[in-house]
């Protein structure tokens, strides 16, 4: 009887190959949804102002049955734990073009009308300050799509988020939120957008202005 034998740290080369072809030929694909580039921009301008605004909350995902309520972190700024919701927001918006001001950040917080979970058990919706769910318009997987990161956004932690430090949540928000982060593949076959050869082709045509890679997940290294 044959006995399972373990995966090869390194596959054959012509198998690697392959998922090297695949990752170049979908970061470079018509088919592939993705923000212009002043889209881009100016969204993570955009972030870079809602992070330097103290009034405004940070988006952190971790949550523990309170998406949508607020927490005060030691250094006085306020946390808003959600899933994944306000990235499928802010990829949706920035690739139709959307491109909002903080003024306007702040007026649709102020509405609830940025969407913090995909939904809301009971004891949340007690606890929430926000409520907004996330819309079909915005859930990128009714359109067929995956979302996925560049940078990983995990916090990896099981400390409280208000006892780590501002500095990691303010790099996770922006990891999160930047739709320069953030790309797509079809939903069956979501687990591509997590193979590396495949991030790494989507980072090196989405990643052309070194500023951007500060911003975005330079912070994080």
């Amino acid at each position: 009887m044959n006995e399972l034998a373990h995966c090869p740290e390194i596959l054959p080369p012509e198998l690697a190959e392959l998922i090297d072809c695949f990752g170049r030929a979908w970061a470079n694909s018509p088919s592939r949804p993705c923000p212009s580039a002043k889209a881009i921009a100016h969204w993570s301008e955009l972030l870079t102002a809602w992070v330097a605004a103290d009034d405004l909350p940070l988006f952190v995902r971790k949550h523990a049955n309170n998406r949508g309520s607020v927490i005060s972190h030691p250094s006085g700024r306020s946390l808003v734990p959600c899933d994944n919701s306000p990235a499928h927001w802010a990829y949706v918006m920035a690739t139709n073009g959307e491109c909002p001001s903080p003024q306007d950040i702040k007026a649709l917080l102020e509405k609830d009308a940025i969407p913090v979970a995909m939904i809301q058990n009971a004891a949340e919706r007690t606890v929430a300050k926000y409520h907004c769910r996330l819309a079909r318009r915005f859930n990128v997987n009714k359109y067929g799509w995956k979302l996925a990161h560049i940078q990983g956004v995990g916090l990896n932690n099981r400390n409280p988020i208000s006892a780590l430090p501002l500095q990691r949540l303010t790099d996770q928000f922006l990891s999160l939120m930047a739709p320069a982060n953030m790309f797509v593949v079809p939903l069956a076959w979501g687990g591509i957008g997590e193979i590396e050869a495949v991030i790494q082709a989507v980072k090196s045509v989405q990643f052309t202005d070194d500023r951007l890679i500060h911003q975005v997940i330079g912070a994080t290294r």
